[in-house]
């Protein structure tokens, strides 16, 4: 699996380890969202929290023109959130780890002629965030964002295999 080998550093108060062994490509995305304000990209707690979505070749490019929208598995829709209580409800779902999104992606993706797998570098508002499992017991923990609009793709990550 992924292993963290650095210190974390925090956006939006929540861990972020750099992604270690990817090659990310930087998604074209300043001043595109709150007329022109960036600071959900900032590199601290005012910023949001960096989580990650795995995809299929296919999929990165609708998420790069349409955005992220909820799928069909909603396996815990009707589950409680770790820390409020509340319902999480339908949403996207990502992890603020690696290991999670890597084993969604698309299992026959490659870019010329070498397997990869794809997965979606996102920033999300902190306070939509709903936790399937609290990331600070659970590297691997399941987040899930209701609104679209609460979370935004920054960067394409390609992993080889």
């Amino acid at each position: 699996g992924y292993t963290r080998e650095f210190k974390p550093s925090k956006r939006g108060g929540v861990d972020y380890y750099v992604p270690i062994g990817c090659k990310r490509f930087a998604v074209k995305v300043k001043g595109k969202y709150d007329g022109g304000d960036n600071t959900w990209m900032r590199m601290d707690d005012k910023g949001w929290a960096v989580a990650y979505h795995g995809t299929s070749q296919a999929g990165c490019w609708a998420i790069l023109q349409q955005g992220l929208q909820a799928g069909g598995g909603q396996a815990h829709a009707s589950g409680t959130d770790v820390r409020t209580g509340q319902t999480i409800g339908k949403g996207i779902y990502c992890s603020p780890g690696l290991s999670v999104p890597l084993n969604y992606g698309d299992k026959g993706a490659s870019i010329a002629g070498h397997p990869v797998q794809i997965v979606m570098q996102c920033r999300v508002r902190p306070s939509a965030i709903k936790r399937c499992h609290d990331e600070n017991s659970n590297r691997d923990a399941y987040w899930v964002i209701n609104d679209p609009n609460d979370i935004r793709p920054y960067g394409v990550l390609v992993k080889p295999k």
